[in-house]
């Protein structure tokens, strides 16, 4: 029974909430309870005799806000998830909100099959998190000692794995690079296929401090070292990590600066790998070689996808609704290509695209295996345009790895590679 408390001065946003969650709750068997608050001291009163699930929380309410509430929700409250509810222009408040505890944001006014799906994966989130635990006995290799906490995910077949990726990405998105993210998170979900794919069922950890994340990935024993190591190799630039026999364990910091990143020394003496890298810091610039029309056709035809992939993720698609996703794919693809500076990005697109339109009855098949991913690389490209248009990048093609990766992944599903073609210390290579 998953306990959920919405906090809201006015009644008809209570009562708007409370029918779509006993809709999304009666459709699919969830049971659940519904609390409301008024405000943000109602909300924190209750918080102190109720352990809840999942709170919606409204920011602008007399007596106390959502924010202050917020923040002193989490400290009773470490676990629960708080998601903010608030208008699309209220950016700073949402901001403010998420750097003290919340760890989402739903847009008003709300939209009924946006707010479903996202029901969905927060108690999905809840059902996958089966182990949170707040002992100071350590998972991973780094530290004896956990001052948060820690959740412990276990894997038993590939939707489990899609739905780490996207809480994962969900949980932690604005507290590190979230591109840096999503290649550890692209690393664990390749290993825990190959865990699978070997009848084994892995734990992932994961646990934090008040400086760094830390996720670990057990059992290990039964792969080569040296194929583990290359597979780190083919996914990062830096990273930094400790192994041992039967336990992989990698750091993360909370900092959202450029990381100086190094690779720590194993753990024990079978893995011979000792090596430092530094990366230095690097100066982000604006980017203006794309005219404006193409740039605002570019972000529109981005944001259609974005809702496109959030049905795809709860229905089951149509060829009405393939057409539209590849139809963005060619505007996309065609604006990019017309570009020396984006061209390469552009022809990669417009091949998935190809591959898409070429048999639209397997993408339809494979839709719901391959929602997350889809968004993952939706987000990327997102990520993309608005670091080098708007808020500044190293270089345009930053993101070149992380992006050309989800393409791979994404084709990987629509046209399997036979593993036995997949050369030593290939990315994608199954043990």
């Amino acid at each position: 029974m998953k306990k959920i408390l919405i906090v809201d001065d006015q009644s008809l946003n209570q009562t708007l909430l409370e029918a779509y969650i006993n809709q999304y709750s009666k459709q699919h068997g969830e049971a659940v309870t519904i609390t409301t608050a008024n405000n943000g001291i109602e909300a924190v009163a209750l918080s102190q005799n109720t352990q809840y699930d999942l709170i919606f929380m409204d920011i602008l309410m007399p007596i106390m806000d959502g924010i202050e509430a917020t923040k002193r929700i989490s400290a009773i409250l470490p676990n629960t998830i708080i998601v903010i509810v608030s208008t699309e222009e209220d950016e700073e408040n949402q901001i403010k909100a998420l750097r003290n505890g919340a760890k989402d944001y739903c847009i008003k006014p709300i939209q009924p099959d946006v707010f479903k799906h996202r029901l969905e994966l927060y108690l999905s989130m809840l059902n996958s998190a089966k182990g949170t635990l707040s002992s100071k006995q350590s998972h991973n290799l780094f530290s004896n000692t956990i001052f948060c906490y820690k959740t412990i995910y276990l894997i038993e077949d590939e939707e489990d794995l899609a739905q780490l990726w996207e809480s994962l990405l969900f949980r932690i998105k604005d507290n590190v690079r979230t591109n840096f993210l999503s290649d550890l998170i692209r690393f664990i979900y390749q290993l825990g296929l190959s865990l699978l794919s070997h009848n084994l069922q892995p734990e992932i950890i994961m646990e934090e401090n008040e400086e760094d994340f830390f996720f670990s990935i057990l059992p290990i024993e039964t792969f080569p070292t040296k194929n583990i190591l290359q597979m780190i190799k083919n996914h990062f630039e830096t990273i930094e990590y400790q192994m041992e026999s039967n336990c992989l364990s990698f750091k993360i910091s909370r900092d959202t600066t450029p990381l100086s990143a190094e690779v720590s020394s194993p753990s024990t003496r079978e893995i011979p790998f000792n090596t430092t890298y530094e990366k230095e810091a690097q100066i982000l610039q604006h980017f203006d070689f794309m005219e404006e029309d193409d740039r605002n056709s570019l972000e529109l035809k981005l944001g259609d996808l974005s809702t496109q992939f959030v049905w795809m993720g709860s229905n089951e698609l149509t060829e009405q609704d393939v057409d539209q996703i590849t139809t963005a794919f060619e505007k996309i693809s065609g604006i990019l290509m017309f570009y020396i500076q984006t061209n390469t990005l552009g022809s990669a697109i417009h091949d998935l695209t190809s591959i898409i339109k070429k048999d639209e009855e397997v993408f339809i098949i494979m839709a719901s295996q391959m929602s997350t991913l889809c968004s993952s690389f939706n987000n990327d490209l997102i990520l993309w345009f608005r670091s080098i248009f708007y808020e500044g990048a190293p270089s345009i093609d930053f993101m070149d790895a992380s992006i050309f990766s989800n393409i791979q992944m994404i084709q990987s599903f629509l046209e399997p590679v036979d593993e036995t073609t997949l050369e030593e210390g290939d990315g994608f290579e199954f043990f």
